[in-house]
């Protein structure tokens, strides 16, 4: 649902998903150009019933395999391939705490007790699992007890209090209901959920680092490059059989099952190392402290060079939360 949401219809012009076959010959590829990580992930890839001949032949290529799924459809059949071949992570997302959350968002109360019984399994198993869970106006208020649901598990939560715009709307996407928390509240509550997980001490490190800005040029006409692995060490390839940067670009593009891995990923580094960023972002005091991507940039301005505001708001509230979250420790 994150990264496809095309109806039968919507998919048809574009084409069809690729065969296990296709996906096995291309990871081949891949591995022999020197790739190491791999994350599969959808859409929920377990959905796919050659799941299990795909993950098997990537496993045994020695790929270091990680897996982002919902965490309800673990059948016996990967349940044993996972047994004998087990991922380096399994990334579950949460949806809730309850039976009556999954309800709410997902209209199946009783994934949540095949969620449960998963995370049980996977440690039981001795595989990493990580929980990730997106915070939205409709579970702002249950933040903590999502926190709470992983502590008692000994489990790690990653909390994403930032949503993209729908980044493929002008493609397929009717956004008109597109719902996030204010940069207000996404900035608080970064700030909130620091103290509750690293406490008071972590926060007056954030503090202390934030009191000494970044100086910069004030005179740049350029924007920073680029700075994560997204098309320098990383790329990601779409159900279709684009290769982009990152999971939340859809351009720059190139097409490697046409043109063949090494050349796509060439064309990729080269159209990703001509990408500035906004000049004001780079010239900004605050920059450490900002979580402002070439991604985020593109999916809030339709632009690498724009400026985000919505950014710059939550920033600016994050900076504030961690301010007041100190002068109240006094």
């Amino acid at each position: 649902m994150c990264y496809v949401r095309l109806t039968d219809e919507q998919m048809a012009p574009i084409g069809k998903e690729r065969t296990a076959k296709q996906w096995i010959q291309f990871a081949q590829e891949c591995k022999d150009a020197g790739m190491v990580f791999l994350l599969i992930t959808g859409g929920e890839p377990t959905l796919r019933s050659d799941f299990p001949e795909i993950y098997e032949s990537l496993a045994q290529m020695g790929l270091s395999i990680s897996i982002n799924t919902n965490g309800t459809l673990l059948t016996p059949k990967i349940r044993e391939l996972w047994h004998r071949l087990p991922p380096a992570q399994v990334n579950v997302t949460l949806y809730g705490v309850c039976r009556e959350d999954y309800a709410d968002l997902c209209s199946n109360p009783d994934a949540f007790d095949a969620v449960v019984e998963t995370l049980n399994w996977l440690k039981k198993e001795g595989i990493l699992v990580h929980l990730n869970t997106t915070i939205v106006p409709s579970n702002y208020p249950k933040w903590m007890k999502l926190e709470e649901f992983a502590n008692d598990r000994d489990l790690e939560l990653r909390m994403t209090c930032y949503c993209f715009p729908p980044t493929r709307r002008a493609l397929c996407d009717n956004c008109d209901s597109f719902s996030r928390l204010t940069p207000q509240e996404a900035g608080t509550l970064i700030a909130q959920d620091l103290l509750y997980r690293e406490g008071i001490d972590a926060i007056k490190a954030r503090a202390k680092n934030l009191s000494s800005p970044l100086q910069r040029s004030c005179d740049l006409e350029n924007g920073d490059p680029i700075q994560c692995l997204a098309g320098r060490s990383q790329f990601w390839v779409t159900w279709d059989g684009r290769m982009t940067p990152c999971g939340m670009l859809s351009t720059p593009d190139t097409h490697p099952f046409k043109e063949g891995f090494s050349a796509s990923w060439e064309q990729l580094r080269k159209h990703c190392s001509k990408i500035r960023l906004c000049p004001d972002c780079a010239r900004c005091e605050h920059q450490k402290s900002c979580m402002n991507c070439a991604a985020v940039t593109f999916a809030e301005t339709g632009r690498f060079d724009g400026k985000p505001e919505y950014m710059c708001e939550l920033n600016r509230a994050y900076r504030e939360s961690v301010t007041k979250l100190v002068e109240k420790s006094k």
